[in-house]
């Protein structure tokens, strides 16, 4: 008894060791060599998005194998390849755009229909065990998010919305379930109870949500926009360029005059990450001390600017957006308006066809006059 008991404790430190290795292997040299092939294929010109993703695809079943040999789950293992891969800056945004839409689109239906043929959920069905496990989950959730972001900088007004979109359990909830139900750590009822509450979380998120929201003032997100903050035509042909000629433009509007601090501002956060949206639409945006109350600028780019947006368009209707420091409220719902009007093709052909910056300034007036901004009363 004792002999087995010592050759179990050693083969679970040796289960340990393996996936520490391993993982930490993966998380350095593994992340350098995963975006160094990335690159390489586009150097060599290689057919996009097709090489990318058989190399990803191949890196995950590599990833998994090994985890499944070191003596843990399969999953363990892809999940360390799309980080190893994900955080490549070689992969373009129209490529992780694909890979996104091709794992929801197959991955995720095969993964659960495979639970499905496998467990009756109908049998496994308790009324009280799923009010539990769903009150727990949702509470939990709630309850953590929200100590949470009071810990932070963020504004009031955004405490309760940010606790809330952070109720719902997910496809990481199922698959940690599916773990525990194969090592026979949870039973089949607690398993169905949690894939309900995974759902029933997902079902109150948009009301609740919404009463959240619908609980702040009005604004007319017009105040943010100008006639005199509009340019026709961009002279810039790239991403630096441009968004340098909209801050410029941005500081002689509000009377800045640190405007090396102000391009820096926003190039740090495009640099973080992109701000392309799909269409020819690019929103640029940063916060910053040195403005006092939301901006937009507005531009056109005749010639359309490579912006690395997710449909692999150039840019040709551009967004600045300044925000001060600690306004957490304006930018992300300036984003959504913007984001929402642009998305109509007919006011995208309006603004392309528009002979100047007053006619510009007409449309952009007209499509954004019944959108509102909501702040915290």
């Amino acid at each position: 008894m004792s002999a087995q008991a010592d050759a179990s404790l050693v083969s679970n430190l040796l289960i340990v060791a393996g996936t520490v290795v391993f993982t930490a292997f993966c998380l350095s040299a593994g992340r350098i060599g995963a975006s160094a092939a990335i690159q390489r294929m586009r150097e060599r010109n290689l057919p996009e998005p097709a090489s990318s993703l058989t190399f990803i695809c191949l890196l995950g079943l590599l990833c998994g194998a090994i985890t499944s040999k070191i003596g843990i789950h399969a999953l363990f293992g892809f999940f360390i390849a799309g980080i190893m891969a994900g955080q490549s800056p070689a992969l373009s945004q129209r490529t992780r755009q694909i890979i996104s839409q091709m794992v929801y689109a197959i991955f995720v239906p095969l993964f659960f229909a495979n639970i499905g043929l496998k467990m009756d959920f109908l049998a496994g069905f308790n009324w009280l065990l799923v009010l539990v496990v769903t009150g727990v989950g949702i509470g939990g959730r709630f309850l953590g998010a929200w100590l949470g972001v009071k810990l932070t900088k963020i504004g009031k007004a955004n405490r309760l919305s940010i606790a809330i979109a952070h109720t719902p359990g997910g496809a990481m909830e199922i698959v940690v379930g599916i773990l525990a139900l194969e090592y026979g750590v949870i039973t089949e009822p607690i398993f169905v109870a949690i894939v309900f509450g995974a759902v029933a979380s997902s079902v109150v998120l948009g009301p609740w949500l919404a009463y959240s929201i619908k609980r702040r003032k009005q604004i007319s997100v017009l105040e943010f926009f100008s006639h005199a903050a509009i340019i026709a035509s961009l002279r810039a042909n790239s991403r630096e360029s441009a968004i340098e000629e909209l801050a410029d433009l941005a500081a002689e509007h509000e009377g800045i005059s640190a405007v090396p601090q102000l391009r820096q501002a926003v190039l740090d956060r495009e640099r973080a990450k992109g701000t392309a949206m799909e269409e020819g639409v690019a929103v640029p945006h940063a916060r910053t001390d040195l403005i006092k109350k939301p901006l937009v600028i507005v531009a056109r780019s005749g010639v359309g600017i490579d912006w690395d947006s997710p449909d692999g368009k150039v840019a040709r209707f551009i967004f600045l957006i300044l925000t001060p420091q600690g306004d957490d409220d304006a930018q992300v719902q300036i984003l959504g308006h913007i984001a929402r009007v642009m998305s109509d093709p007919g006011t995208r052909n309006e603004i392309w066809n528009a002979p100047d910056a007053a006619a510009i300034w007409a449309i952009v007036h007209r499509a954004l006059a019944p959108q509102v901004v909501r702040k915290r009363k």
